[in-house]
């Protein structure tokens, strides 16, 4: 008996994980959907991990850098910067790093839902919309790619094939 399903398969999870996962799979010819509980894409590597923590290092590393700079130590010049600045820089990086993942998204034709997802048998997802609405989605295969998830745990659902990062989809 064949299945019609909603997508291919729904990635859970916009950080780098599932971006991979769903770029890999829109690019062998899978209909995809990513579900990201948050208003923008990324998880929290680019929200309020990785990225942020990255872009402000890289800016003090910058004023250090110049104000040591023999070219600039006639101490006129330093460089002085609040702290106010150095995270508005930060939120600069999280923006066009959000908008740069977005785009990678629309280009492959991959939809993104908003909100939180359970399951509710092995091929059907409870989505939690933002608004509190509820929506049903059905898949052939998922993929659970948040943070949260670091471990795979016990389901109900039986059988379930669980994939890691060292086992193939």
């Amino acid at each position: 008996m064949s299945h019609s399903y909603d997508y291919d398969a729904i990635v859970i999870g916009s950080g780098p994980g599932g971006e991979g996962a769903a770029m890999g799979l829109v690019k062998q010819g899978a209909r995809v959907a990513v579900i990201e509980r948050y208003h923008n894409v990324g998880g929290g590597c680019t929200h309020w991990g990785t990225i942020p923590s990255k872009a402000l290092r890289h800016a003090v590393s910058r004023i250090i850098e110049f104000n040591q700079n023999p070219l600039y130590s006639d101490h006129s010049r330093l460089l002085r910067s609040s702290f106010a600045d150095i995270l508005n820089h930060a939120d600069t990086v999280i923006n066009q790093q959000t908008r740069m993942r977005q785009g990678f998204y629309e280009r492959n034709h991959c939809e993104i839902l908003q909100g939180n997802a359970h399951f509710v048998d092995e091929h059907t997802l409870a989505l939690e919309c933002h608004d509190g609405s509820v929506e049903t989605i059905t898949a052939e295969k998922f993929v659970i790619a948040c943070a949260h998830a670091r471990t795979v745990r016990q389901m109900s659902i039986s059988p379930i094939r669980a994939s890691t990062t060292a086992t193939p989809f």
